[in-house]
């Protein structure tokens, strides 16, 4: 009897030889991965092998149907009644080993991929979904989603039997925190062998890919504002803390996708001495039963579409930490502009700033951008300035564009303060320190009908002019600032 969440394998000849390879380190390894994709939630779902069936069953006939017009006479048709020739010795591997390897894995998702090897070919699976195989889906994923450089896993087995001891999970003050260490974590971290690892880390990169290509530009600012590791880029998946942290795909799933990515990650950038880790809380906040009308006020119910729920989280820790709660659809008003942008995947942002008041951003990665550009900003080492401020006017049609219409050629950061400046709306345009080559970093933040230019660049010594002082952010202020008839704004 198959153990439960495995998948059934169907009786074939050639047993014998079949099950003297179930007991070689490659097999015994490919199915302690099997096991860690099947204990999960998602393994009661309908498996591969049922899912295919119909797919594997044609192509299977097809190859017997080209055996059978080989094994006749060519151009015709075997006649009914003349004897099946006796199958090839290989046929106890249902598929063979090319069409398993170019065809049907590379379409798969890896947790498919793997649990699927044995079953489809039992003699050859093992082989063919290996530590190269996995690789190169590794490698695939960080160049479509440009992160290459940016983020990568330990590529050896050395790398994961040497790494350093297990992250410990930020502090909480809950023990259900679902970034808790698992039980199997404790006492040093569980033993992962370096095939498990890479199959993690493969998961979690094809999983929100869409998602996954807005963190370069995020990883990039997070550099220049010096919250990366003193080792540099790229951020590397431990596998010790995805043991810890993701020990099954169900953990994966705990938290929106943005939010998830995050966390592979998030641990290792520093503000201050901090640890810019994601935690999940479940008490309230203080101050939360006030809040608790206006938020029914505006429809929420605290359940909404696609799993997301008004979940309160925390990045960093004591001194040194903010909180915030994602926003189900259901939490929006009718007529919200978030509505129509909304994705489950990196759902809407509220976050109570204690001068402002609460901050709404459309999304969780369009609040992490902004968090390194104002809230990160203090970082020893980055010295970012004001180099100027200028008052428009809420009303000038000119302020107006700049604060709402599309910007060709750079990211903004939109977001709303709630009942304040512009009926709440606010902007940050960020000129420079989104692309590969960028070393320094320079924005215009607009709000209240004022446009202030900010920048890490170095003041150039012994200038009067502020194009002279700070040349490379001045010139790009001047451009943009300029298409938008606002020119005259730009001191001397």
């Amino acid at each position: 009897m198959s153990g439960e969440g495995e998948p059934k394998r169907p009786h074939t000849q050639g047993g014998d030889s079949a099950a003297a390879n179930d007991n070689t380190p490659v097999t015994r390894e490919a199915a302690g991965v099997q096991q860690l994709f099947n204990t999960t939630v998602a393994a009661q779902t309908p498996f591969l092998g049922d899912k295919w069936l119909s797919v594997f069953a044609a192509l299977s006939s097809a190859k017997d149907a080209l055996r059978d017009v080989d094994d006749g006479v060519k151009g015709t048709i075997r006649p009914i009644g003349w004897a099946k020739p006796p199958p090839p010795a290989d046929s106890a591997d249902g598929l063979p080993p090319d069409v398993c390897r170019d065809v049907i894995y590379p379409w798969l998702p890896i947790d498919e991929a793997v649990c699927s090897a044995r079953p489809i070919s039992r003699a050859h699976g093992s082989q063919l979904v290996n530590e190269a195989f996995v690789q190169r889906r590794i490698t695939k994923h960080l160049s479509r989603h440009s992160l290459t450089g940016l983020i990568d896993v330990q590529r050896t087995a050395a790398d994961t039997t040497n790494a350093a001891a297990p992250t410990p999970a930020p502090p909480t003050t809950s023990s259900s925190s679902s970034d808790a260490p698992a039980p199997a974590a404790a006492g040093g971290g569980r033993h992962v062998s370096h095939f498990c690892h890479l199959c993690q880390c493969c998961y979690a990169l094809e999983h929100g890919g869409v998602v996954w290509c807005e963190w370069p530009e995020f990883i990039r600012l997070a550099d220049i504002y010096k919250l990366t590791p003193s080792t540099g880029l790229p951020l590397i998946m431990s596998a010790q803390w995805m043991a810890a942290h993701l020990p099954t795909k169900a953990d994966f799933h705990t938290m929106p996708l943005a939010l998830r990515q995050y966390s592979t990650f998030g641990h290792l950038l520093n503000y201050q001495g901090t640890s810019l880790a994601i935690t999940k809380l479940d008490e309230p906040d203080d101050g939360d039963e006030g809040k608790k009308g206006k938020k029914e006020a505006e429809g929420g119910d605290g359940d909404g579409d696609g799993g997301v729920t008004r979940q309160r989280y925390r990045i960093g820790s004591s001194e040194h930490e903010w909180r915030f709660e994602t926003l189900p659809l259901s939490g929006l008003p009718p007529r919200h502009p978030y509505r129509h942008t909304y994705d489950p995947h990196n759902p809407p942002i509220r976050y109570h700033d204690h001068v402002v008041g609460d901050f709404l951003f459309p999304s969780f990665t369009a609040f992490m951008k902004w968090m390194v550009l104002v809230e990160w900003c203090f970082q020893e080492g980055v010295d970012e300035k004001q180099v100027f401020g200028a008052v428009v006017g809420g009303g000038d049609e000119r302020y107006r564009s700049l604060l709402t219409d599309p910007i060709d050629g750079h990211t903004t950061i939109d977001f709303i303060t709630e009942g304040e400046w512009d009926d709440g709306q606010r902007r940050l345009i960020i000129l420079k320190g989104m692309k590969e080559d960028d070393t320094v970093a320079a924005y215009l933040d607009l709000y209240g009908g004022i446009i202030n230019l900010y920048t890490t660049e170095a003041e150039l010594e012994g200038q009067t002019r502020l194009s002279d002082r700070y040349p490379t952010a001045m010139q790009l202020a001047r451009s943009l600032l300029t298409k938008h008839r606002l020119a005259h704004i730009i001191p001397q």
